[in-house]
């Protein structure tokens, strides 16, 4: 009987009022600490459970202009004035992170940019709102060399019969969604 009374006593605990005396931290700490983790994990996971799904190819890309912007002759290099203008017949607000084009004229490649505004906050970005169209204007400068030297002097001459045209890629974001938009046209 002696060896029987020996062992210990395991307790079995089945509320918190009976654990908080072996806690180092009181119930009500164990309970706002349950709450901060629970809404981390909402705001991590947040993206993964919700997304917009938005069709790209409802986002049409077209150039609508190319300007002469500055430059001239002796400078040997012409700023031009490339302007997109981006159209969103989703039904909701859309907005791009980047966009990257390659320009021609008369089928020879003229330059490469990208117009980013991937360091700018969502709210900052270009908004593209349902069925109305945006603008979006960049510069891209046109180094002389020998190839481009016609076509250098037809653009400084203000020349209208250049056919240009642009192909490239954009990431088109919703709130919680990015897809990337191939995108051709001709001016």
């Amino acid at each position: 009987m002696n060896k029987i009374a020996s062992f210990s006593r395991k307790v079995l605990i089945i509320s918190i009022r009976q654990l908080a005396p072996y806690l180092i931290i009181g119930p009500r700490r164990l309970v706002l600490i349950g709450a901060i983790a629970a809404v981390a994990l909402a705001i991590i996971f947040y993206p993964l459970i919700v997304q917009t799904p938005f069709d790209p190819e409802r986002v049409a890309i077209q150039l609508t202009g190319v300007e002469l912007s500055s430059g001239s002759e002796s400078e040997q290099r012409l700023d031009l004035r490339v302007a997109l203008q981006i159209t969103n017949t989703n039904e909701f607000t859309l907005t791009t992170s980047r966009i990257a084009y390659d320009l021609f004229a008369d089928g020879a490649p003229v330059g490469s940019d990208t117009i980013s505004y991937e360091d700018v906050p969502v709210t900052g970005r270009p908004a593209l709102f349902a069925n109305q169209p945006v603008t979006i204007s960049d510069t891209l400068t046109l180094q002389y060399t020998d190839e481009i030297a016609s076509l250098f002097s037809r653009i400084l001459n203000n020349s209208t019969d250049i056919n240009w045209r642009i192909s490239g890629s954009a990431t088109i974001e919703s709130g919680t969604t990015l897809q990337e938009k191939t995108f051709s046209s001709e001016l």
